[in-house]
């Protein structure tokens, strides 16, 4: 796919791997649309792809919100007539406060809502402008989680990014549409998603406090510190670009997860209880 003068548009593009992803487009030759739910950050962000002279514009996205990416498709149609890539990419952590049972409807909300919703939001929105003119590629944010076994509730949105993604690709197929679609996959990577609490909306924040928060903010914190060391989130651009350019559904950033995938594979086959010590 040739990018160089086309229209990108990502979401979570404020920050982390969406910041990234924006900049490299850019560096491509692209005219970037970024989208994110923070509005200084987001205006800090196309700042300073101005500031190097890239052709950038920002336009503040709730994901979970379909009018509101309906609105964001708007006005990258308005600024530059077309689109060609786009990037679902916003994400949150979600909870981690206990076990899934014990999760209420608004942690349910906020997961799903951010994480899998505002990835269905973008297919439902952009597939068609791409469709239109059969053309393009489409980019979803999934994670090495969804290739290995879910743990909580943030694997359970990722599984379903994933599988929503492998249908898309399978019915672009059947109708042979030159429209392409990827399932990105990061593993470790140097970013905020474990502070992603701090966009929670107030109506989807608990009334109370569920009993494992404390156990949610302690993982919150250790896992923020573990992604701190993680891959740059620029390599996971320079892999994403690759793989948009070579049409690949499964976009994975490092061999690292190899052995649970393999592991987990291997007992869907094997008909075999997870050995959750492996």
């Amino acid at each position: 796919m040739e990018l160089d003068g086309r229209v990108a548009v990502v979401t979570g593009a404020a920050n982390g791997m969406g910041r990234a992803f924006a900049r490299r487009f850019a560096e491509e030759g692209m005219k970037v649309v970024l989208a994110d739910i923070e509005d200084e950050p987001l205006r800090r962000a196309v700042d300073e792809l101005r500031a190097e002279g890239h052709d950038a514009i920002g336009v503040p996205t709730d994901v979970m919100s379909r009018e509101a990416v309906v609105h964001l498709a708007g006005a990258a149609l308005e600024a530059h007539g077309r689109v060609h890539l786009v990037v679902n990419n916003a994400g949150v952590e979600g909870y981690l406060d206990g076990p899934l049972w014990e999760a209420t409807d608004r942690d349910w909300r906020w997961t799903m809502g951010v994480n899998f919703w505002g990835v269905v939001h973008g297919v439902q929105t952009f597939l068609p402008i791409l469709l239109e003119r059969d053309e393009g590629h489409v980019v979803n944010t999934a994670s090495m989680t969804a290739v290995a076994r879910a743990a909580n509730m943030y694997g359970v949105t990722k599984h379903a990014v994933l599988a929503l993604t492998e249908t898309i690709h399978g019915q672009l197929q059947e109708r042979g549409a030159r429209v392409g679609i990827s399932a990105l996959c990061p593993g470790i990577i140097a970013t905020r998603l474990f502070q992603g609490s701090r966009n929670r909306p107030a109506e989807l924040r608990n009334e109370r406090e569920p009993p494992g928060a404390a156990e949610g903010r302690e993982l919150r914190r250790r896992m923020h510190e573990r992604l701190s060391a993680g891959m740059a989130p620029a390599d996971v651009a320079t892999i994403l670009v690759r793989g948009i350019r070579e049409r690949r559904l499964y976009i994975l950033t490092d061999h690292e997860w190899d052995e649970r995938i393999r592991a987990r594979t291997d007992d869907v086959l094997n008909g075999r209880n997870p050995d959750l010590a492996r």
